[in-house]
């Protein structure tokens, strides 16, 4: 077993996929594993030594490292051998944040971020207004206002409430220091009430992919990745635009933090608030091991709403007056009850303010249980049941509270229904809204093109078709490549590559959208380091494989449900099971 770990961690550092080992080519004092052509280019055969002395674990660690740096060179070897004895353990399948998570297991760790020749361009780039133009704004007005975070290594000063500040007392409780350093022009606008959002996904929600969203529908709620608390109380401006600064056209935005201690809490949320997001979402959903489990946070929280509470009354104190949400499951483990969920609710709404949109505290609730022993994160997205009813008893039950239904629900038909009220069981709450996750990245045409005339009940779309939507995000791209500079090897960050990855699918089911996939890759190897190719050079080279029809057809096309082979989950149907009902009203305090 541990040979075969060994070998699996080395196939790990090369890049060559766990299924594809190879095969052990020969026994006794040495076991040699055959590698399968893919990687023979980088090495032809791993060695690992066997110790006829019963050498423990930690000495064929080190063999596999001497074998890397043999071929590859020590401080290669080093930076590939941490990676794979890293992920060796977990299951990572997007849900986590690999890099940040790494402050909260190695307190004082700083994240990996591509290094480059500059900080990075800020407030107004090429055209495209960022949050960062606040910054800007207060650092004209109230020069000093910014004290630099705690040193890596060094326990961050106590939370920034309004006893406890770094700056003028009150500073980040109600936001009006800032609305008053601030330009009225900068300040978001009204939001429209929150019957669609996109849901936080790690790796997916990144700030093109927002801008995108937001191209494609004036309305809809979009939510960040998860960002971590010890990330953003350990990184200084302007470095910390890459983690927090976005367009303000995406407003409504809504940023998502994890972490399980109020004091970096509240530091974190006020490290953010100066950004200008609509609300601020607490992660209690999480159920990747990275997050639950070695960092003590997202999913792990829901047995503690005490905590909870704790950790919102300190982010409340510290948002510049934005709404602090919770996102969260039905149930975690053996904590699955109704009466488990309703105690959650009730816990950590004391502490929470009302929106506002809608004059009450928000919870965005994914209506499955999540199990941190047993199931991965993807197997946390399927095999628990949805329980939709349990939603609508929420309402029903805490009608000072409003929430959004996630989980199983990618089609506007039902997003629309949930909006309107259509299909509320007998006797049920109803809900606000509702939030989509995977299938916006899965289909983000045919899930948003048509979201506001269908949800949110405007006269038009901002769109006219994937072709009007194309120019349009061009301009951004163009604007945005190479902000934060160039990596040492070459690359632009944000490269050409990071600013197609949102346009992966959206061609979805469309003829020839596999060929314009494999062409954009093609054409993405060949001038990865090219500065004078951008992504609408890309775009010319390739989109000449797909039909005017395919790129010229309107939104509401009516294709959606043919395009995703959509099951109907039933959350609106009237066909739910019966809504459970609690128990006995348990004091907080037991």
């Amino acid at each position: 077993l541990g040979h075969s770990m060994t070998a699996r961690m080395l196939a790990l550092a090369l890049g060559v996929p766990g299924a594809a080992l190879g095969r052990r080519v020969a026994r006794g004092g040495r076991k040699v594993r055959e590698i399968p052509r893919v990687a023979r280019s980088r090495l032809v055969a791993a060695v690992v030594p066997c110790s006829a002395g019963g050498q423990g674990f930690a000495g064929r660690r080190l063999s596999t490292a001497r074998c890397l740096a043999h071929r590859l060179g020590r401080g290669r070897a080093a930076r590939c051998f941490a990676a794979a004895t890293a992920t060796a353990d977990g299951d990572d399948d997007g849900d986590a944040p690999s890099n940040a998570i790494a402050s909260s297991s190695c307190p004082g760790a700083k994240p990996p971020v591509e290094e480059t020749v500059d900080v990075g361009a800020r407030g107004d780039v090429g055209g495209i207004e960022w949050a960062s133009r606040r910054i800007l704004a207060l650092d004209a007005a109230s020069p000093g206002w910014w004290n630099p975070p705690a040193p890596y290594g060094v326990a961050p000063t106590p939370a920034l409430s309004s006893t406890r500040d770094i700056g003028p007392p009150g500073r980040y409780a109600d936001g009006a220091w800032w609305r008053g350093n601030v330009p009225d022009d900068l300040h978001p606008p009204p939001p429209p009430p929150q019957l669609l959002s996109v849901a936080p996904m790690m790796d997916y929600t990144t700030a093109h992919f927002r801008h995108l969203c937001r191209l494609l529908s004036r309305h809809t709620w979009l939510y960040t990745e998860m960002e971590v608390d010890q990330t953003l109380v350990h990184t200084d401006h302007p470095r910390l635009d890459r983690y927090l600064d976005f367009p303000i056209l995406t407003h409504p935005s809504v940023l998502q933090l994890g972490g399980s201690d109020p004091e970096t809490m509240a530091r974190a949320t006020a490290v953010a608030a100066p950004y200008g997001y609509d609300e601020i979402n607490l992660n209690c959903g999480c159920p990747s091991p990275k997050v639950a489990g070695k960092g003590a946070f997202g999913a792990a929280l829901m047995p503690e709403p005490e905590l909870v509470r704790d950790v919102v009354a300190a982010m409340r104190e510290n948002s510049g007056g934005a709404p602090v949400t919770v996102k969260c499951r039905i149930g975690v483990d053996d904590h699955d009850s109704y009466d488990h969920l309703c105690r959650f609710v009730e816990t950590v709404a004391s502490a929470m303010s009302p929106t506002r949109t809608d004059g009450r505290p928000l919870f965005a609730i994914h209506a499955r249980k999540a199990l941190l022993a047993g199931l991965s994160p993807a197997e946390n997205r399927t095999v628990p049941p949805l329980r939709y009813e349990w939603a609508y008893a929420l309402a029903r039950d805490f009608p000072e509270v409003a929430f959004v239904v996630n989980g199983g629900i990618d089609t506007l038909e039902e997003a629309a229904e949930v909006a309107r009220g259509v299909g509320v069981p007998n006797g049920g709450g109803r809900l606000v809204g509702t939030m989509i996750g995977r299938a916006v990245h899965a289909d983000p045409w045919g899930v948003l093109s048509d979201a506001d005339v269908r949800v949110f009940g405007a006269e038009s779309n901002p769109r006219t078709s994937r072709r009007d939507l194309l120019n349009e995000y061009v301009k951004y791209c163009d604007a945005t490549r190479g902000r934060f500079g160039t990596t040492k090897d070459g690359y632009s960050v944000p490269s050409t590559r990071h600013l197609m990855h949102p346009l992966q699918n959206l061609f979805l089911g469309e003829p020839n959208a596999k060929v314009w996939r494999r062409r954009v890759d093609e054409a993405l190897k060949e001038h990865a380091r090219n500065p004078d190719v951008g992504v609408g050079d890309i775009l010319e080279r390739t989109l000449g494989v797909l039909s005017d029809e395919t790129l010229d057809a309107p939104p509401g096309d009516g294709s959606t449900n043919a395009r995703h082979g959509v099951k109907r989950s039933g959350v609106t149907l009237g066909n739910l099971p019966p809504m459970p009902t609690r128990s006995a009203l348990v004091p907080a305090s037991q």
